[in-house]
Parts: structure tokens; sequence; C-alpha cells
């Protein structure tokens, strides 16, 4: 089954958000928000916490996936507003929210957005600019965060799309949010569109460490939640799309000759796929430029990931 779209998953998960930008509220004896979302989903997350009677008092943790504008964008506004609230990250994201030059940009990519979706950079009288992030906890491979005895994450270092990728994932419960470490689901079941932004080598090399976790859900914060079959072996899948594009991005350079060309089709078909209004055509023209740059430097021995 794929839940596409904000609503009660189970009693102890909460898709809030939307399908294009998600977040979800794990409920223990501690509350744990997943996601930071881009600024975009403030008014609509306010809204959802009224209309399913969230006790933020409870929100004890919340879990950031990566630093990308569009998976930690209203955090900051989170933090002036539910102070009590401790953030959790990488230790990788902790070293790029000290880093003046990253958070310039955060702040600079998601104001272009905002502006271009006509919204106003404040809500019920607190900022949504961003203006850094202050992380309680800078987590590594194998760190967990419980939230009562029988719910409880493990989290895993998954550089790749990012080289602050962390997923987090519930043994008991069988649940992974992957953020982007995994290939988001687009279509049907079956289709993705790569998320391999920064090497395809450590993108693979991330996936195979968790291809062995037992993944019953999966949660992306793109496009919704993944359960039983669909979610079962979802990390193998997501392997062979990636080796399946890199192939594909070969394929065209050789018949164009023209990576310009092939960068420019690559970011309308992941533009078309995903229907992110969020993410601006240069953005994703320089991230496929990059992605066709790694698709032939990186040799890659398929049998190592198959």
């Amino acid at each position: 089954m794929w839940t596409k779209e904000p609503g009660e998953i189970n009693e102890r998960l909460l898709f809030l958000g939307n399908r294009r930008n998600c977040l979800y509220l794990i409920k223990g004896d501690y509350y744990m928000l997943i996601g930071g979302g881009g600024q975009w989903i403030v008014p609509e997350l306010e809204k959802q916490i009224r209309d399913y009677r969230i006790d933020m008092d409870r929100v004890r943790y919340l879990f950031i996936g990566h630093t990308h504008y569009d998976h930690c964008g209203a955090v900051p506004y989170l933090q002036k507003r539910y102070p009590h609230i401790e953030i959790l990250a990488s230790q990788e994201a902790v070293k790029l929210f000290n880093m003046e030059k990253a958070v310039n940009n955060m702040q600079k990519f998601s104001h272009q957005v905002m502006e271009n979706l006509g919204l106003p950079m404040i809500h019920e009288g607190i900022s949504l600019e961003f203006d850094g992030i202050s992380v309680s906890r800078g987590l590594t491979d194998g760190d967990r965060i419980e939230l009562d005895d029988d719910l409880f994450f493990t989290v895993y270092e998954t550089p790749g799309h990012s080289r602050c990728s962390m997923v987090a994932y519930a043994p008991n419960q069988k649940w992974l949010f992957p953020s982007d470490s995994l290939c988001i689901p687009t279509g049907d079941a079956e289709e993705f569109a790569s998320t391999a932004s920064e090497s395809y080598v450590t993108f693979l090399e991330s996936l195979k460490k968790i291809e062995t976790l037992d993944v019953r859900l999966c949660a992306w914060e793109h496009f919704g939640v993944m359960t039983d079959e669909d979610a079962r072996d979802i990390v193998k899948r997501c392997i062979r799309f990636t080796l399946d594009y890199k192939r594909k991005m070969l394929s065209l350079l050789e018949v164009t000759k023209d990576p310009e060309a092939v960068a420019h089709w690559a970011t309308t078909d992941w533009l078309n796929r995903t229907g992110f209004k969020f993410l601006p055509y240069d953005i994703m023209l320089h991230i496929s430029r990059f992605q066709i740059k790694k698709a032939v430097e990186e040799k890659i021995d398929e049998s190592n990931y198959l």
C-alpha cells in the first residue's frame, strides 16, 4: 500500500505536511517529528497540529535527515515557536549548520522559493526566514533515539545524496525513514526519481549498508508512505534503479555527444516526474550536470551491488 496524502498511518505514526513535502509525528512516551520541511508548509503544518490536537509539549525531538532547504527550512520557525524541542541531526549536518556560507545558501535558496510561490516570510508573528538551526545532539552510525521501551530508532549515516544524509530505522516496528537517501517514488510503486546527487558510488555504498534491514514501512519526505509488500525490498529496488539510471545517462551521452542537452532532458524529466514547484529549474539543472559528470567519472562494478 502507498499512502500519498497526510493522515493517520497507525496509532503511533501520523503523516503531516503534504504529499510533496512530508513530515511525520512518531508517538511513544516521548513524541518525535521526523523531517524539517520547507518554510512553505508551516501554515499547513500548524493547521494540522490544531486539527489533530497534537500536544506539542510532548514532542521532545525533531530529526533532520539532511540539510537541503526543503528538509530543514521550517526548523528555525519551529525552534522559535516550540523552543523545548531538541533538534537531532548527523554530525556532518551540525558542521554545515555551523558554516556561515552554507547557512547563507540555505537562506538564499529558501527565500527565492518563497518569493516564487508568492508567500509571506512570516506566520502568526514569527519569522520564516532561515536564520540558522541549533542542533542539540549530533548523531553518528549506530546511535539510538529512544521514545519508549519498545519504540526506538537506530540511525545510519548514508552519504551520497548529500554528505550529511542520515536515515532512521525502528527495528521493532521495521519502519524506515530515509529522507532522500533512497530514490523517491513517482508514478507507481516501481518508478523512482534519482537522488544520487553527489556520488553514485557513495550513494550505492550507503544503500548497500542498509540493504539487509527488514523494512515493512518506508516513509519518505516526498510522496508519503509505502507499507507491506510495496515496502519490502525497497532498498534493493532503489539500488537497481540507481544503476539503471546511471546507465541511461551514459547511453544518452553516447547517442547525443552533448552533455548539456542530456542535462536539460534529465532536469525536465525529473521536475515533470515530481511536480516540485519549490525546486527552481536552474538548481535542478546544476544537480543534473553534476550527476552526468559523475556518471562519466565514476566506474562501478555492478556485481558488487546486485
